[in-house]
């Protein structure tokens, strides 16, 4: 080695990708298609790299998890096609869960793997590139046990609806920084841990909500002293709400989470959460008129893209209220 030239340090490590097919139930086919492509593209290239500072030792084990009482392996096989046969650097699992629910595949995938990593990443979540590379770099520090990455609506394209919901929805518009920092929350669609960090723990099992397992294991996290970093570079596109239907039963299964994860309000209580959620419909109506321009929307389109937060956000109060009187129905429905 010339006096010129530096030596690369270099991280290896094993990984596996947890992908839960409960999403099919109402995302579309090409998504989860788009997914596995990128996902190929990317494990070749961090498997056969001999530059990259990070790389994988073994190929990316894919771990592709769903509920056996609602899919058949074949149909699961099917929709990935030959793509799994692509790489040598991507060797794809099917494994099949009776009546298991979102998070509970998750725990099932993770609780099946060796790696040392685990990454979660949901059917109908596209990463873009680096994605992978982004995760690995991160955890090239042994300090780091949780790394969330930016899940973004995909607002691309000239329709109103998406860009309304990248706006006003639930997730952050898509990060333009690639540095890494501490946050303090995370999506279960797109976070990785160390396999130590989250099989001591995993996401506990709450009956009829699908989406506060995440919340507590953040919250159990935070107690704990661990911290959540955020990796501004490790992005992934979500889709809104697919059709009319999804998004009501989305907004409805919202307010019915926040109803049942919390004590049973008092009317004062009550009147609060409509407060609340007044307030979530006027500021998605000033975020779409001071903040329409970062996703491109036009001025002309304000007036339609305004209605989307107002009928959500009114639904989703309606989730809770119906929730408190008629707690029994709404726990055997609207379980997204």
């Amino acid at each position: 080695m010339t006096s010129g030239e530096k030596k690369v340090a270099r991280h290896e490590v094993t990984a596996s990708v947890i992908v839960e097919w409960y999403n099919m139930t109402h995302a579309e086919l090409d998504r989860a298609t788009r997914m596995l492509a990128a996902l190929t593209s990317q494990a070749a290239s961090l498997y056969s790299s001999e530059s990259a500072p990070v790389r994988l030792a073994k190929p990316l084990d894919l771990v592709i998890v769903f509920d056996s009482d609602q899919h058949s392996r074949q149909q699961v096989q099917a929709a990935f096609g030959d793509l799994t046969n692509a790489t040598d650097a991507l060797m794809p699992r099917f494994l099949p869960i009776p009546d298991a629910r979102y998070c509970q595949l998750k725990n099932a995938g993770a609780a099946s793997s060796t790696s040392e990593l685990i990454i979660f990443l949901d059917s109908d979540v596209i990463p873009e590139p680096n994605w992978l590379a982004a995760f690995l770099e991160a955890f090239a520090d042994p300090r780091i046990d949780v790394v969330v990455g930016n899940t973004y609506v995909d607002c691309n394209g000239p329709a109103v609806y998406p860009k309304a919901m990248a706006l006003t929805w639930m997730f952050p518009l898509r990060d333009s920084s690639d540095r890494l920092r501490l946050s303090t929350w995370f999506y279960a669609n797109n976070v990785a841990f160390r396999r130590e960090a989250f099989v001591s723990r995993q996401f506990a099992d709450v009956p009829g909500l699908t989406h506060a397992p995440a919340r507590l294991l953040v919250e159990r996290l935070r107690r704990e002293g661990v911290a959540i970093w955020h990796a501004g570079n490790a992005r992934a596109s979500h889709p809104p709400p697919n059709g009319s239907i999804h998004f009501v039963m989305r907004a409805i299964a919202g307010g019915k989470a926040r109803a049942f994860f919390e004590p049973r309000p008092s009317i004062g209580g009550t009147i609060r959460w409509i407060r609340n959620d007044i307030r979530s419909i006027t500021w998605g109506c000033k975020r779409i008129v001071l903040s329409g321009s970062k996703v491109e929307l036009r001025w002309w389109q304000v007036p339609m893209a305004v209605v989307y937060p107002t009928a959500y956000y009114s639904l989703f109060c309606l989730g809770s209220l119906l929730s408190i009187v008629m707690p029994g129905l709404m726990r055997e429905r609207f379980d997204l």
